[in-house]
Protein backbone atom coordinates (compact mmCIF):
# COMPACT_ATOMS: atom_id res chain seq x y z
CA UNK A 1 0.00 0.00 0.00
CA UNK A 2 2.82 2.41 0.85
CA UNK A 3 4.31 1.93 -2.62
CA UNK A 4 0.96 2.81 -4.21
CA UNK A 5 0.79 6.00 -2.14
CA UNK A 6 4.36 6.87 -3.15
CA UNK A 7 3.54 6.29 -6.82
CA UNK A 8 0.46 8.54 -6.64
CA UNK A 9 2.40 11.31 -4.89
CA UNK A 10 5.14 11.13 -7.53
CA UNK A 11 2.61 12.00 -10.23
CA UNK A 12 1.39 15.21 -8.62
CA UNK A 13 3.95 18.04 -8.12
CA UNK A 14 5.62 18.44 -11.53
CA UNK A 15 2.35 17.77 -13.34
CA UNK A 16 0.59 20.43 -11.25
CA UNK A 17 3.24 23.04 -12.04
CA UNK A 18 3.25 22.05 -15.72
CA UNK A 19 -0.46 22.89 -15.93
CA UNK A 20 -0.22 25.96 -13.68
CA UNK A 21 2.43 27.56 -15.88
CA UNK A 22 -0.06 27.64 -18.76
CA UNK A 23 -2.46 29.79 -16.69
CA UNK A 24 0.05 32.30 -15.35
CA UNK A 25 -0.32 36.01 -16.10
CA UNK A 26 2.69 37.98 -17.30
CA UNK A 27 3.90 39.71 -14.13
CA UNK A 28 6.64 41.87 -15.65
CA UNK A 29 4.35 44.84 -14.91
CA UNK A 30 2.72 44.18 -11.55
CA UNK A 31 -0.01 46.81 -11.84
CA UNK A 32 -1.01 45.59 -15.29
CA UNK A 33 -0.96 42.00 -14.09
CA UNK A 34 -3.38 42.83 -11.26
CA UNK A 35 -5.82 44.39 -13.72
CA UNK A 36 -5.63 41.34 -15.97
CA UNK A 37 -6.20 38.97 -13.05
CA UNK A 38 -9.10 41.10 -11.80
CA UNK A 39 -10.75 40.81 -15.22
CA UNK A 40 -10.51 37.00 -15.09
CA UNK A 41 -9.45 35.73 -11.65
CA UNK A 42 -10.22 32.09 -12.49
CA UNK A 43 -6.84 31.56 -14.15
CA UNK A 44 -4.96 32.86 -11.12
CA UNK A 45 -7.07 30.66 -8.85
CA UNK A 46 -5.91 27.67 -10.89
CA UNK A 47 -2.30 28.81 -10.41
CA UNK A 48 -2.75 29.27 -6.65
CA UNK A 49 -4.43 25.94 -5.99
CA UNK A 50 -2.16 23.92 -8.26
CA UNK A 51 0.81 25.66 -6.64
CA UNK A 52 -0.53 24.68 -3.22
CA UNK A 53 -0.93 21.08 -4.39
CA UNK A 54 2.61 21.05 -5.76
CA UNK A 55 4.05 22.55 -2.57
CA UNK A 56 2.18 19.96 -0.51
CA UNK A 57 3.51 16.96 -2.45
CA UNK A 58 6.93 17.93 -3.81
CA UNK A 59 8.91 16.97 -0.69
CA UNK A 60 7.29 13.50 -0.34
CA UNK A 61 7.81 13.01 -4.09
CA UNK A 62 11.54 13.72 -3.86
CA UNK A 63 11.78 11.46 -0.81
CA UNK A 64 10.28 8.68 -2.95
CA UNK A 65 12.77 9.42 -5.74
CA UNK A 66 15.58 9.27 -3.21
CA UNK A 67 14.36 5.91 -1.97
CA UNK A 68 14.61 4.58 -5.51
CA UNK A 69 18.07 6.05 -6.10
CA UNK A 70 19.76 5.41 -2.76
CA UNK A 71 20.57 1.71 -3.31
CA UNK A 72 22.92 2.45 -6.21
CA UNK A 73 24.21 5.90 -5.27
CA UNK A 74 23.55 6.61 -1.57
CA UNK A 75 25.99 9.52 -1.23
CA UNK A 76 24.92 11.35 -4.40
CA UNK A 77 21.29 10.70 -3.51
CA UNK A 78 21.74 12.25 -0.07
CA UNK A 79 23.34 15.35 -1.58
CA UNK A 80 20.66 15.63 -4.27
CA UNK A 81 17.87 15.22 -1.74
CA UNK A 82 19.38 17.85 0.55
CA UNK A 83 19.65 20.40 -2.26
CA UNK A 84 16.09 19.76 -3.41
CA UNK A 85 14.65 19.98 0.09
CA UNK A 86 16.47 23.26 0.68
CA UNK A 87 15.11 24.60 -2.63
CA UNK A 88 11.47 23.65 -2.15
CA UNK A 89 11.18 24.20 1.60
CA UNK A 90 13.14 27.44 1.41
CA UNK A 91 11.36 28.66 -1.72
CA UNK A 92 8.12 29.46 0.08
CA UNK A 93 7.96 32.96 -1.46
CA UNK A 94 7.40 31.62 -4.97
CA UNK A 95 4.11 29.99 -3.94
CA UNK A 96 3.03 32.67 -1.44
CA UNK A 97 3.32 35.46 -3.99
CA UNK A 98 0.91 33.71 -6.36
CA UNK A 99 -1.73 34.10 -3.66
CA UNK A 100 -0.70 37.71 -3.08
CA UNK A 101 -1.36 38.52 -6.75
CA UNK A 102 -4.84 37.04 -6.45
CA UNK A 103 -5.55 39.00 -3.28
CA UNK A 104 -4.19 42.22 -4.80
CA UNK A 105 -6.39 41.81 -7.86
CA UNK A 106 -9.41 41.49 -5.59
CA UNK A 107 -9.17 44.98 -4.09
CA UNK A 108 -11.00 47.93 -5.72
CA UNK A 109 -9.29 49.30 -8.84
CA UNK A 110 -8.35 52.57 -7.15
CA UNK A 111 -6.40 50.64 -4.50
CA UNK A 112 -4.43 48.43 -6.87
CA UNK A 113 -1.53 50.87 -7.14
CA UNK A 114 -0.94 50.27 -3.44
CA UNK A 115 -1.36 46.52 -3.84
CA UNK A 116 1.14 46.52 -6.71
CA UNK A 117 3.60 48.55 -4.64
CA UNK A 118 3.25 46.06 -1.78
CA UNK A 119 3.88 43.10 -4.08
CA UNK A 120 6.94 44.78 -5.62
CA UNK A 121 8.25 45.58 -2.13
CA UNK A 122 7.70 41.97 -1.10
CA UNK A 123 9.68 40.73 -4.11
CA UNK A 124 12.59 42.99 -3.22
CA UNK A 125 12.54 42.23 0.51
CA UNK A 126 15.58 40.36 1.80
CA UNK A 127 13.82 37.18 2.90
CA UNK A 128 11.67 36.89 -0.22
CA UNK A 129 14.63 37.60 -2.49
CA UNK A 130 16.72 34.97 -0.72
CA UNK A 131 13.83 32.51 -0.90
CA UNK A 132 13.48 33.08 -4.65
CA UNK A 133 17.22 32.71 -5.28
CA UNK A 134 17.32 29.56 -3.16
CA UNK A 135 14.42 28.08 -5.10
CA UNK A 136 15.84 28.88 -8.54
CA UNK A 137 19.41 27.76 -7.87
CA UNK A 138 18.46 24.78 -5.74
CA UNK A 139 15.74 23.64 -8.11
CA UNK A 140 18.10 23.61 -11.10
CA UNK A 141 21.08 22.05 -9.32
CA UNK A 142 18.94 19.64 -7.32
CA UNK A 143 17.11 18.28 -10.38
CA UNK A 144 20.38 17.63 -12.21
CA UNK A 145 21.89 15.88 -9.19
CA UNK A 146 18.77 13.77 -8.66
CA UNK A 147 18.73 12.84 -12.34
CA UNK A 148 22.33 11.66 -12.07
CA UNK A 149 21.53 9.76 -8.87
CA UNK A 150 18.65 7.93 -10.57
CA UNK A 151 20.83 6.43 -13.30
CA UNK A 152 20.29 2.69 -13.31
CA UNK A 153 17.36 2.90 -10.92
CA UNK A 154 14.81 3.99 -13.54
CA UNK A 155 14.87 3.77 -17.36
CA UNK A 156 17.23 6.20 -19.10
CA UNK A 157 14.42 8.30 -20.59
CA UNK A 158 13.32 9.14 -17.04
CA UNK A 159 16.55 10.38 -15.48
CA UNK A 160 17.58 12.04 -18.75
CA UNK A 161 14.28 13.95 -18.85
CA UNK A 162 14.97 15.24 -15.34
CA UNK A 163 18.41 16.52 -16.34
CA UNK A 164 17.28 18.05 -19.65
CA UNK A 165 14.41 19.89 -17.98
CA UNK A 166 16.85 22.34 -16.42
CA UNK A 167 18.42 23.69 -19.64
CA UNK A 168 14.80 23.92 -20.77
CA UNK A 169 14.03 26.31 -17.91
CA UNK A 170 17.05 28.46 -18.76
CA UNK A 171 16.14 28.64 -22.46
CA UNK A 172 12.49 29.41 -21.63
CA UNK A 173 13.28 32.30 -19.29
CA UNK A 174 16.61 33.72 -20.44
CA UNK A 175 16.37 33.29 -24.21
CA UNK A 176 12.66 33.34 -25.08
CA UNK A 177 10.92 34.47 -21.86
CA UNK A 178 8.09 32.12 -22.72
CA UNK A 179 5.92 30.44 -20.07
CA UNK A 180 4.72 27.77 -22.51
CA UNK A 181 8.31 26.63 -23.03
CA UNK A 182 8.80 26.66 -19.27
CA UNK A 183 5.70 24.52 -18.95
CA UNK A 184 7.29 22.05 -21.36
CA UNK A 185 10.41 22.00 -19.20
CA UNK A 186 8.30 21.17 -16.16
CA UNK A 187 6.64 18.54 -18.35
CA UNK A 188 10.01 16.84 -18.74
CA UNK A 189 10.28 16.65 -14.97
CA UNK A 190 6.76 15.20 -14.90
CA UNK A 191 7.92 12.49 -17.31
CA UNK A 192 10.70 11.54 -14.88
CA UNK A 193 8.28 11.44 -11.96
CA UNK A 194 5.81 9.34 -13.95
CA UNK A 195 8.45 6.81 -14.95
CA UNK A 196 9.63 6.69 -11.35
CA UNK A 197 6.03 6.04 -10.25
CA UNK A 198 5.79 3.09 -12.65
CA UNK A 199 9.12 1.79 -11.35
CA UNK A 200 7.89 2.04 -7.77
CA UNK A 201 4.75 0.06 -8.62
CA UNK A 202 6.87 -2.63 -10.31
CA UNK A 203 9.24 -2.86 -7.34
CA UNK A 204 8.51 -5.60 -4.84
CA UNK A 205 7.98 -4.74 -1.19
CA UNK A 206 11.17 -6.62 -0.31
CA UNK A 207 13.26 -4.58 -2.75
CA UNK A 208 11.57 -1.30 -1.77
CA UNK A 209 12.58 -1.84 1.84
CA UNK A 210 16.18 -2.83 1.13
CA UNK A 211 18.95 -0.59 2.52
CA UNK A 212 21.66 0.95 0.28
CA UNK A 213 24.01 -1.58 -1.26
CA UNK A 214 27.20 -2.09 0.71
CA UNK A 215 30.68 -2.17 -0.71
CA UNK A 216 31.64 -5.79 -1.22
CA UNK A 217 34.04 -7.57 1.13
CA UNK A 218 36.24 -8.30 -1.89
CA UNK A 219 36.71 -4.56 -2.37
CA UNK A 220 37.66 -4.13 1.28
CA UNK A 221 40.11 -7.02 1.04
CA UNK A 222 41.68 -5.54 -2.05
CA UNK A 223 42.17 -2.13 -0.43
CA UNK A 224 43.38 -3.33 2.97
Amino acid sequence: MHRVVAAVVLLIPASAVTIARLFMTDDSDTRKALDQIAADPSSQRVVVWLGFLAALTVVPAFLALARLARRRRPVLTTIALGVNLAAYLGGYAMFALDGLYLAGAGVPAQQRDGAAALIDATWSAGAAGLSTALFVIGHVLGAILMGLALRGSIPMIGWLAMILSQPGHVVAFVVFQNVVMDSLAWGLMAVCFAIAAITVLRTSDDEWDLPPRRVSTAFHAGTS
